[in-house]
């Protein structure tokens, strides 16, 4: 069999020293989809409080058109 060199083991990059580009290069990205979500949930808030604080105002009705053009 030829499976003396199946057996032995490769090392692993960070055993070798050299740097996990991925994570480094990820991590800006990472920030901002962080940042653009929580925006997206702080205007969501912002857009529901304001829906329940304008359907709890009375419903004020526009006078009547000839009533605006006698005054």
């Amino acid at each position: 069999m030829s499976g003396d060199t199946s057996d032995v083991r490769k090392k692993h990059r960070h055993d070798l020293g050299q740097e996990d580009h991925g994570a480094v290069m990820a991590e800006g990205t990472t920030k901002a989809i962080q940042a653009v979500l929580g925006l997206w949930i702080a205007l969501t808030f912002a857009l529901v409080l304001w829906a329940l604080v304008d359907a709890s105002r009375p419903s004020v009705d526009a006078p009547p058109a000839a009533e605006q053009s006698a005054t």
